[in-house]
């Protein structure tokens, strides 16, 4: 026996009219039937989803029509001394629940969309979807008429394709596009033509949230960043001076990294390294750090210029600023990467073959084809013993100069990853969807609540059905904008595994 449940507006309830047709639709879902009943103030709206018909109809009094069965298959509802009943012919419906809404509180409604897979709030999704979806139309309408404002969204949405397509060309990912500040600028684009497409082109509630809650995160980013300018500004006379304090940290850096050498070419914490081999990563490095520091002298106007604009274009953001800041760290750490790279490269391929030449001990016999296997000979196990004690004896000195470096690599990431997730929150300020929260607004609603209305001597159930704000974190998660590339999740457990193992720690 199917179960009924009756969706009923509260403005009808309100109404001075004795008799009013419901209009609506009815929909059977897992053994219960819905009836949805639209607002009395819908009535010309057309909507593709659910056909729209005549499904019954409400008074005050005792209805003649259904007490005559004149009208089979209509829903009728009376409200009488304040008792509301319910009632099909042929058959008077018995135990019916009657849930009576409020349209406006489910217009904007969002977060609850995220229960569409519970059986036990379909009905609740469905409404919401359809009175959205009425809303939008309606809105749509009204801004159809406006043909400049038409014409100039087209016209900007053609410039922003057009700088996104050559900004994604294989020429610009393999040269700007390196660089942390370009991608950022990319990334904004993206995210500038997804507001215009989700303010105009999007019909759905939920995405006009979320692109407004971007815009205003925007507009916090660039006062931030005006802010973070002026303090520069009282600090430092001009950005030339901010690059020679830039530039005279970058040398006591090269210092440091120069002493710190010298330290490990000597005998670090009283360990005896092997000489030769002490010497030539000593001065290998070393070399490599000469040559970097000789390059950024070389092109220091380029650099001044170069940062000059930087900072012009940081005015646009504190966001911007980051990623600035995250190309000259890569900048000035840069020599530290290739040393880096050396030394894990090296450490990598001593551990390996140690491993590998660790089988002449545990008595494994060497397999030149699938299938078979012999027995090693003894000039084998004659180099392979002198290689692996080689290999075995060198290992302190290359582990040392990996274990210096790789601390550096991973303070520069773990820096590296700080900014671009600092860079992160900035585009997603959640500030107009916390004013929302506080203002109790319908967008940020996301719980049910209802409360039985008392109705004696009447077999119908009426519920009183309220909408109940959900907490500040889901209503947060819920509105995070779509185009705005989240950071990686950090598996400290892999990342430990490529440390002790020699591999390449690329950022996180």
């Amino acid at each position: 026996m199917e179960k009924r449940v009756i969706l009923f507006p509260k403005p009808l309830l309100e109404t001075s009219d004795i008799t009013v047709e419901l209009l609506g639709f009815d929909k059977l879902i897992e053994n219960v039937r819905y009836y949805f009943i639209l607002p009395n103030y819908l009535e010309n709206v057309n909507n593709e989803e659910c056909e729209m018909q005549t499904i019954g109809h409400f008074t005050r009094t005792n209805c003649q029509t259904c007490v005559e069965h004149k009208e089979p298959n209509v829903l009728c509802i009376t409200k009488i001394n304040g008792n509301l009943n319910a009632s099909l012919f042929p058959g008077l419906l018995e135990n019916v629940v009657l849930v009576i809404y409020e349209p406006s509180r489910l217009y904007d409604y969002g977060t609850f969309l995220t229960y569409e897979g519970d059986s036990q709030f379909i009905c609740f999704t469905i409404l919401a979807k359809w009175l959205c979806s009425i809303k939008d139309e309606q809105e749509h309408n009204h801004v159809s008429k406006i043909i400049v404002f038409q014409r100039f969204i087209k016209y900007l949405l053609i410039i922003l394709n057009v700088l996104i397509n050559s900004f994604e060309t294989d020429v610009m990912q393999l040269t700007l596009l390196r660089l942390m500040f370009f991608k950022h600028i990319l990334g904004v684009l993206k995210n500038y033509l997804w507001i215009i497409e989700s303010l105009v082109h999007n019909k759905h509630t939920l995405s006009k949230a979320k692109a407004i809650n971007y815009l205003m995160s925007c507009i916090c980013d660039a006062l931030f960043g005006i802010t973070f300018l002026y303090l520069l500004n009282i600090t430092f006379v001009s950005s030339n001076e901010l690059f020679s304090y830039i530039s005279s940290i970058s040398h006591e850096v090269i210092k440091v990294l120069q002493g710190i050498l010298q330290w490990l070419m000597g005998s670090p914490a009283g360990l005896k390294l092997n000489d030769p081999l002490n010497s030539l990563l000593g001065t290998c490095f070393l070399y490599l750090v000469n040559l970097w520091w000789s390059f950024l002298v070389i092109c220091r106007p380029f650099l001044e210029l170069t940062f000059q604009v930087y900072v012009f274009i940081g005015v646009f953001g504190l966001s911007y600023q980051i990623a600035i800041l995250e190309d000259v760290l890569m900048v000035v750490s840069f020599h530290v990467h290739c040393i880096y790279t050396y030394a894990a490269w090296l450490y990598n391929l001593q551990r390996t073959s140690l491993l590998i030449l660790a089988k002449l001990f545990i008595g494994r016999s060497c397999n030149p084809q699938p299938g078979r296997s012999m027995s090693y000979t003894t000039q084998q196990l004659y180099v392979g013993t002198m290689s692996f004690a080689i290999l075995l004896f060198l290992l302190p000195t290359t582990l040392i100069y990996y274990i210096v470096f790789v601390v550096m690599r991973i303070i520069i990431v773990m820096t590296r990853g700080i900014l671009i997730r600092l860079r992160y929150v900035l585009q997603i300020l959640p500030v107009y969807t916390t004013l929302m929260w506080f203002v109790k607004s319908c967008s940020s609603s996301g719980i049910i609540k209802m409360n039985i209305v008392s109705n004696t001597n009447s077999n119908t159930v009426v519920l009183n059905m309220t909408v109940v704000a959900d907490s500040w974190w889901a209503t947060i998660k819920h509105y995070l904008p779509d185009s705005v590339k989240r950071p990686s999740t950090v598996s400290w457990l892999a990342l430990t595994k490529r440390m002790c193992t020699g591999k390449i720690i690329n950022p996180i």
